[in-house]
């Protein structure tokens, strides 16, 4: 029954993004392993890098069936193997770790998006390897000393009703402790905005075109930005903050990727910031928190733009599948 079922548009946005994604991470890991040192890192990207070429594998058999025309994604020719190392074999790991955390937000909606049994499948496997992958990278970085807990509150032993609008106010007068779910969205956005930083720093030295390498550095200015907000308000708050990963890049300016593989990175990872930012708002109740949010979002917003004008200047975006453009293909 479900091979007479044409595809809906959610289905073909999500295998399409889900191609180049995995496309992007298969050409990423093969240098990752070339230089990986570490053997129990190297163990848990292996794992990752046959998700990747398993997603592939699936996903060409789809569009096969579908004649649904097969993305380019990328390819060896988006790869330098006998480019020295960027960054530290501890990098990588909480790189993959905070990938498969966003796996773990894309492979979900792409799975309740879903109307067909056999694509429902696909999603429903992505998602569970995907939290196999995450586990045993958590696991790794606590074995080897590099993950950094959230802070920790006292467990709450009675239940309050808030009677008072102040708990809203944060611009003026006293304010309010911060809840456990802000200090929960303020700790992963400092988390992610280390790493961001991290990894565009290293593009920013590694790029082969000046603007390329100029937007990695701006990225970056902006990531150490939001990170010092962030960090602010959790410092006024006396709780902890998370370490940052710029000490882990390597002094190296030969580019183990293309441009074209870096820029779709910085635009997926922008658009994921985005996202973070949109639930972070949503459980932000004090309002300086939710203005500041705000700023960053809208920061966000416009390099994720710039992000995608610069692909689109250099030929390197593929338009993503569209509906049809009724005026355009009317007659006369």
């Amino acid at each position: 029954m479900t091979a007479n079922v044409e595809l809906t548009s959610s289905e073909i946005a999500n295998l399409w993004l889900e191609y180049l994604d995995n496309s992007a991470m298969v050409t990423k890991l093969k240098y990752v392993l070339k230089i990986m040192e570490d053997a129990e890192i190297r163990t848990v990207i292996e794992k990752a890098q046959q998700f990747s070429e398993s997603n592939i594998m699936q996903l060409r058999e789809i569009f096969e069936k579908e004649k649904f025309a097969e993305p380019i994604g990328f390819t060896d020719a988006d790869l330098n193997l006998s480019a020295p190392r960027l960054f530290s074999d501890t990098f990588f790991l909480v790189f993959l770790q905070n990938k498969m955390d966003m796996n773990l937000s894309t492979n979900s909606m792409a799975f309740s998006h879903a109307t067909r049994s056999d694509i429902r499948d696909f999603f429903n496997q992505t998602l569970l390897t995907s939290i196999q992958l995450f586990n045993e990278a958590t696991d790794l970085m606590l074995e080897k000393g590099i993950y950094v807990r959230p802070p920790f509150i006292p467990i709450p032993k009675t239940v309050d009703m808030t009677e008072r609008q102040s708990f809203l106010s944060g611009f003026t007068g006293e304010r309010r402790p911060l809840t456990a779910m802000e200090i929960d969205a303020l700790f992963f956005n400092i988390n992610r905005n280390a790493l961001g930083n991290a990894l565009l720093l290293g593009y920013s030295r590694v790029a082969e075109s000046k603007e390329v390498r100029e937007h990695s550095r701006l990225g970056s200015e902006i990531s150490k930005k939001h990170l010092e907000t962030f960090s602010s308000i959790l410092l006024a708050e006396d709780v902890g903050t998370p370490m940052a990963w710029s000490s882990k890049i390597e002094d190296t300016t030969i580019s183990p990727f293309s441009d074209k593989l870096i820029m779709f990175e910085v635009a997926a990872t922008t658009q994921a910031g985005i996202g973070y930012y949109g639930r972070s708002i949503a459980s932000a109740f004090r309002h300086d928190l939710g203005a500041r949010y705000m700023k960053c979002l809208t920061d966000s917003i416009r390099y994720g733009e710039d992000s995608v004008n610069l692909i689109i200047k250099n030929g390197w975006m593929e338009e993503p599948p569209q509906a049809i453009n009724f005026k355009k293909s009317t007659k006369g």
